[in-house]
């Protein structure tokens, strides 16, 4: 069940200006300290292979942005997903994500946040 984010953008900056991305197509973002890396699928790759861009500006000041659209969980001080792009939850070693890139990234779930996250899913009747 993917949720809609239709018609919704996000200006990420750069040193030459701002480049605008489908929020719908971030598959989620990692706070490296006071940066932030944004792994986005371009409209035209079919192999789902993610562009990298990082943002000098923390996590937290995409965070409110993110969440309030329904589809993006903070699920890890250092990460935020979008739901639509989730492809496994592996219970063992804590908790952790696999997301639908070709990455292989293992997204940490913290164990203070997986009560509240997994009642997320269930509010978005994603689990039952």
């Amino acid at each position: 069940m993917n949720l809609t984010l239709d018609n919704y953008l996000i200006a990420l900056p750069d040193k030459n200006g701002l480049n605008f991305f489908e929020i719908r197509n971030i598959i989620r973002c990692q706070s490296d300290n006071s940066y932030t890396e944004f792994f986005i699928l371009e409209e035209s790759d079919k192999k789902k292979d993610p562009i990298k861009i990082v943002v000098s500006k923390g996590l937290e000041h995409f965070e409110d942005f993110l969440v309030t659209k329904g589809v993006f969980y903070r699920v890890h001080n250092q990460h935020i997903v979008n739901i639509n792009h989730i492809n496994k939850y592996i219970k063992s070693d804590g908790g952790y994500l696999i997301m639908d890139d070709n990455s292989g990234a293992m997204v940490p779930v913290a164990r203070a946040r997986k009560e509240d996250f997994l009642n997320h899913l269930k509010s978005r009747g994603i689990i039952f």
